[in-house]
């Protein structure tokens, strides 16, 4: 098993491709180790027309469609938690005891420590505190997952999944959303509502962390639109992502955001990397 790397742990299939398949393209074609944990197949996500996919079978479509777009990014270690999709906050499937939203803490971060135990990853990437727009599933992947990172350090912590390891630097996907919204109000000009899950006020109004690290993936942009659009059943012809102008898709996504958490960044200071600064 190869050890090292980088270890993204995502909610959905197709939460990683927005946030950090670029990035993750560019890394596995240098020989790092990347690994994709997703803790649901999506089960309730809505259903783009054309796809054949059902609410009965949408599971099996998207876990395909993450294996897909992993392909296409050059990611071959893919992994599944398990656990049910909970749906948008207030929907019914909030209740499904399955749900990832109700997952027991100790249980989830149990597996992740010891998934970051086993693997060794030097850097850990997730959402950030938002969820990029608020979805349960989002926000409990923020929770777990840095929770884990730091309980994979402590030998007090999950004593039966493993030697304790200190993963070298935790990451947030941070979504730049002044960007966003001007990239909304251009497609609102060219005649193409954006639709953002809660609507843009919303988004704007979610707790966010500054991006401090920017990583220019323009030579990157094919390969991520591929990907991101492999996601069938959730990205439609009609998606505003799918119908946006070129020239406006290669603004908003020829540049990857995050922030990193751990250790911290010098304010003023934007990294270009992931692994810049590590020993």
């Amino acid at each position: 098993m190869a050890r090292g790397g980088l270890l993204a742990i995502f909610a959905h299939p197709d939460d990683e491709t927005f946030g950090v398949g670029a990035t993750m393209a560019r890394y596995a074609a240098r020989g790092v180790p990347v690994t994709m944990v997703c803790a649901t197949r999506g089960e309730v996500g809505e259903i783009a027309p054309g796809t054949g996919a059902t609410p009965e079978n949408l599971m099996l479509y998207r876990e395909q469609e993450l294996r897909d777009a992993m392909s296409i990014l050059g990611v071959s270690d893919v992994r599944f938690m398990g656990f049910r999709d909970s749906g948008m906050m207030g929907t019914e499937d909030n209740e499904d005891p399955r749900a990832f939203m109700r997952a027991h803490a100790d249980g989830v971060r149990h597996m992740l420590v010891k998934l970051i135990r086993d693997l060794r990853p030097e850097v850990v990437v997730t959402w950030d505190k938002s969820g990029g727009y608020g979805h349960p599933d989002h926000v409990a992947t923020y929770e777990h997952a840095t929770a884990a990172f730091h309980a994979a350090a402590d030998a007090s912590m999950h004593p039966t999944a493993g030697a304790p390891w200190q993963a070298k630097a935790l990451f947030y996907t941070s979504i730049p959303i002044e960007e966003f919204m001007r990239l909304a109000a251009e497609l609102r000009k060219r005649g193409i509502d954006f639709g953002a899950p809660g609507g843009e006020e919303g988004l704007a109004e979610l707790e966010r962390v500054p991006a401090n690290c920017v990583i220019d993936v323009s030579d990157l942009y094919d390969r991520k639109m591929e990907a991101l659009l492999s996601h069938r059943t959730q990205i439609g012809e009609d998606d505003p992502i799918a119908k946006a102008p070129d020239d406006l898709r290669r603004q908003f996504f020829s540049r990857e955001y995050f922030h990193r958490a751990h250790p911290p960044v010098p304010d003023g200071r934007v990294l270009d990397d992931f692994f810049t600064g590590l020993s």
